[in-house]
């Protein structure tokens, strides 16, 4: 329950944010940044540097833009390559768990499981 306050706390501060046209234009040079090189390791702070704005600004912004984290954005474009790869290919999960840019397959499945409800293996003979 703290937790969900939490969260709610938070999206009300970022939803007050104010952001000049440029830094809305620096988030979503983010945004297409991520969606370009998701399969690469990116932190808060090489992606700040990428597209000039503090590390502060862009975690506010991006939560502004997409109402979520930087990081659960990361991993939903990850989850949404890897289930376009188990749907329309035959690639081992290990390789569709590289190609999404996971770290390995074990934290791939683990993850995939906890936001599908469901192993990568079994999505993929729901999709045939």
């Amino acid at each position: 329950m703290k937790k969900q306050i939490t969260t709610e706390c938070q999206l009300k501060a970022v939803k007050n944010i104010r952001l000049s046209h440029a830094e809305l234009e620096c988030i979503e040079h983010a945004l297409r940044y991520i969606d370009k090189h998701y399969q690469q390791k990116i932190s808060a702070e090489q992606l700040s540097m990428e597209v000039g704005l503090s590390k502060e600004k862009l975690q506010a912004g991006l939560q502004h833009r997409t109402l979520t984290t930087l990081h659960k954005y990361l991993r939903q474009v990850r989850l949404d390559k890897a289930k376009l790869l188990l749907a329309n290919t035959n690639h081992p999960v290990k390789a569709v768990a590289d190609a999404a840019g996971f770290v390995n397959e074990s934290h791939f499945c683990k993850v995939f499981k906890k936001i599908h409800f469901i192993s990568p293996v079994q999505y993929r003979l729901q999709q045939s």
